[in-house]
């Protein structure tokens, strides 16, 4: 599994803007390398924004309380509610499709007083652990369920499979059902072979790694956003690892690999909905002779120590669905849900930044009601992200199938000679999206870096050249730029082998981390 490992040298080249277009070389190119220690990612824990999904004796949400009605207790303590937003006051989403301009997006917490946004769905079909009979239900009722909703979904929704190798992005966020049912027609059936070669534990370990990893590259991609993921997961969702026999050298990696993912997830505001295809056929199955009620976004149970990754669904605040057949019903059920979330926040009242895991647990004024939240969270000290984190997330970036929005990113370019070949890249990047700093001479600066990346017909990463610009305008342009919403342009050369079939470009705000991604293929008009 690639742990992001940076693969560049750090440098910069300072580019003065009395017009809009940006030259200069690119710093280097090479392939990647393969290997990292896995780290942590120190998040914001000063303010903790739970959701919460609150539903009542039959199952359905409640959407009409007030802040009274909700006590948080964090490790048993009361705290106190710093800012409450029930399910009708979230801003919109703020995404859009990928052929829109530049410069139309505007950001939601501009225009509104909402603390956060509506939620976004996630349709994921499981195809490395489902059998293919139980797959092509799934994709069956998938159809069924999109075509139940006209011609608008009631929220924003993404399309990802994960394949035998890879989490592959079928169609990005829409609220265009049509379009979303052709992506899914479009993508080919697939043997799950590992699943019907890997027993045991050790199959079933790297089959839950495999899922927990595309969960990690959705937490990654979406962690922008400022609203609520639901993951709907069309999966069985039962194989688990188990820490306690795990090789003593390799504990304290695991533990540090779930911290991470735990994390990111945190931070991305994920909640997982598990559809089980297998409908009334479900067999509970019990690899390794434990099925445990331990976690994965928590250390691993003290008992049984097994990571299960069908209970990522109740401690990220969704829900299991299983031994039903309607999955159509479930699927339009987990949206509904994962919609009706309550905004909360609160600053611990534990100051103390050691790292351990804090338990959160909502109480409801009225017993009869049912709230759901994330379980918790891991208490690091509120510290800005390395370089070196930084370089680790632009890396992930690179090689992560998914798409990356918390910059606009546009992109075209132009393959010229046979070998080597030369790709001729035009960047557009929404400057109004960047973090720019004051100087002392009045004039503005900000940093970004620009990846180009060149991928084979197998996914592949093969090349890539990186360019690190300071970009400075005098005060007088950088008023035409913002007010006029004209794209900053980057000229990027990049040599690509015979073997490059499709090309990302990644531009990263080096002072914040925010990341865009344009995607290229050989086949589009931007890439010949």
């Amino acid at each position: 599994m690639y742990s992001g490992k940076s693969f560049w040298r750090r440098g910069r080249i300072v580019v003065l803007l009395p017009s809009l277009a940006l030259y200069c070389l690119a710093q280097q190119s090479s392939a990647p390398d393969q290997e990292a220690p896995v780290t942590t990612l120190r998040t914001t824990t000063r303010l903790v924004v739970p959701d919460v999904v609150v539903t009542d004796k039959k199952g359905k949400p409640v959407r009409n309380l007030s802040r009274q009605d909700f006590t948080i207790l964090e490790d048993g303590a009361p705290q106190t509610i710093a800012t409450f937003e029930p399910p009708d006051q979230h801003a919109p989403a703020a995404v859009e499709e990928a052929h829109q301009n530049i410069g139309a997006r505007k950001s939601s917490g501009q225009t509104s007083s909402a603390i956060t946004s509506s939620a976004l769905t996630i349709l994921v079909l499981d195809e490395l652990d489902t059998r293919i009979l139980d797959q092509a239900y799934a994709r069956g009722e998938i159809q069924k369920f999109l075509r139940a909703h006209g011609l608008q979904l009631p929220q924003p929704t993404a399309v990802m499979a994960l394949e035998e190798k890879k989490l592959e992005l079928l169609h990005d966020y829409t609220s265009d059902d049509g379009a979303l049912e052709t992506a899914l027609r479009r993508h080919p059936a697939e043997l799950p072979f590992r699943l019907m070669t890997g027993e045991g534990v050790v199959g079933a370990s790297e089959r839950l790694a495999d899922a927990l990893e595309a969960l990690r590259e959705i937490a990654a991609a979406n962690s922008h956003f400022a609203g609520r993921k639901n993951v709907i997961w069309l999966g069985p969702g039962f194989p688990s690892l188990n820490y306690m026999i795990t090789q003593p050298s390799d504990k304290a990696r695991l533990l540090e690999w779930v911290r991470e993912r735990s994390d990111l997830m945190w931070q991305g505001r994920l909640s997982v909905y598990t559809v089980d295809p297998r409908g009334l056929e479900v067999v509970h199955e019990n690899i390794g002779g434990i099925l445990s009620a331990g976690g994965f976004a928590a250390p691993p149970d003290s008992t049984t120590a097994e990571l299960v990754f069908e209970r990522v669904a109740p401690q990220t605040g969704g829900r299991v669905f299983r031994g039903l057949n309607d999955l159509d019903a479930q699927i339009a059920s987990s949206m509904e849900d994962g919609g009706s979330f309550y905004a909360l926040s609160y600053y611990p009242s534990n100051r103390d930044w050691n790292g351990k895991f804090r338990r959160i647990r909502m109480v409801m004024k009225d017993p009869e009601l049912v709230a759901r939240t994330r379980n918790g969270y891991y208490g690091f000290p509120d510290l800005p992200p390395t370089f070196h984190e930084l370089d680790r997330l632009l890396s992930r970036a690179v090689i992560n199938p998914l798409s990356y929005h918390a910059l606009d990113v546009q992109a075209r370019a132009k393959i010229t000679g046979s070998q080597p070949r030369t790709a001729r890249f035009t960047v557009d990047l929404d400057s109004a999206g960047l973090r720019w700093q004051v100087m002392p001479n009045g004039k503005h600066r900000c940093e970004v870096t620009v990846v180009a990346a060149g991928f084979s017909s197998k996914g592949r990463l093969v090349t890539h050249t990186v360019k690190e610009l300071e970009v400075i305008m005098d005060d007088k342009k950088y008023t035409e730029q913002m007010n006029n919403r004209k794209p900053m342009e980057i000229a990027l050369a990049a040599e690509f082998p015979l073997a490059v079939v499709r090309a990302r470009v990644v531009a990263r705000d080096s002072s914040n981390g925010n990341i865009g991604t344009a995607d290229l293929t050989a086949e589009g008009e931007q890439f010949r």
